[in-house]
């Protein structure tokens, strides 16, 4: 009888601890360049999570009812450091069970390879791009749902050689987003036979881009391919050109897309 008595109350509090786990919250981080050189995107990018993560809780469908929680952290876009010590937080300290995240290449290969592949945890990116993404030993738990840099620079190679564009100076953001993009571009534009004049690259962050602009105009090109980021560097070297004459045709990447360019850039601006 005590045996049967024992046996009740054991399973009368596995179901009740079962039943409060599965009332509890699940977390998810939202780590996100909301600082840095492509802060203008971001809000539209956490919200865009936000949405899906809202729909799925509102549904009722997971794991019977239970709530999703979006919490949201700073991936700075560029800085390894604090991007590690946020995605730490989350983890450790916010208890999530995922991040979505991150956003630019470098932070998000530094947050899979000392975050959240030691702790177990999935991360999925929307933009971190990086061709080395691709082989990273990332032991099943990193995702991302944009296309790599190697298609992305043979994509716009392609595009730029539909427009009748056949030479061409480029610019890169210099880290792994900058380098990789920059790198599938030009390959694959000598290969369908365009001339590529000059290739330099920009740090972000600087108060003068004359010299890197003075470098490309002095190679011949009268087109300038700009693969960096839209609220630093990248777009210091379009307005750099345009102040200087020395280019008003360019050819734009993913990291530049964005209305604050528009909005920032002092004198008109051609596209291709």
């Amino acid at each position: 009888m005590k045996k049967r008595l024992v046996l009740a109350s054991i399973l009368v509090f596995s179901f009740a601890f079962i039943s409060g786990a599965l009332a509890a919250e699940i977390k998810i981080g939202i780590i996100l360049g909301f600082t840095g050189p492509i802060e203008s995107l971001t809000p539209d990018m956490a919200t865009s999570a936000e949405l899906a993560i809202k729909e799925a809780s509102d549904s009722g469908q997971l794991l019977g009812g239970r709530k999703i929680v979006a919490i949201r952290a700073d991936s700075t876009c560029v800085d390894a450091g604090a991007a590690t010590t946020a995605a730490e937080r989350l983890i450790t300290s916010d208890k999530v069970a995922a991040i979505v995240g991150a956003d630019c290449s470098g932070v998000t290969t530094a947050i899979v390879n000392n975050v959240a592949v030691p702790n177990g945890v999935p991360i999925i990116s929307p933009s971190a791009t990086s061709p080395a993404l691709t082989t990273i030993a990332d032991n099943g738990y990193f995702f991302r749902t944009a296309p790599s840099d190697a298609r992305q620079g043979q994509v716009i190679a392609q595009i730029t050689i539909d427009k009748g564009i056949k030479e061409v100076a480029v610019t890169f953001t210099k880290n792994d987003y900058g380098q990789g993009l920059a790198d599938s571009f030009v390959g694959a534009f000598k290969a369908l036979g365009g001339k590529v004049t000059a290739v330099v690259p920009h740090e972000d962050g600087k108060a003068d881009y004359s010299a890197e602009v003075g470098t490309l105009n002095a190679a011949g090109a009268d087109v300038l391919a700009v693969f960096g980021y839209v609220d630093q560097g990248g777009r210091h070297m379009i307005q750099t050109s345009l102040d200087s004459g020395a280019f008003d045709k360019f050819i734009l990447a993913d990291g530049m897309y964005g209305d604050s360019l528009m909005k920032n850039i002092d004198g008109d601006i051609t596209g291709t």
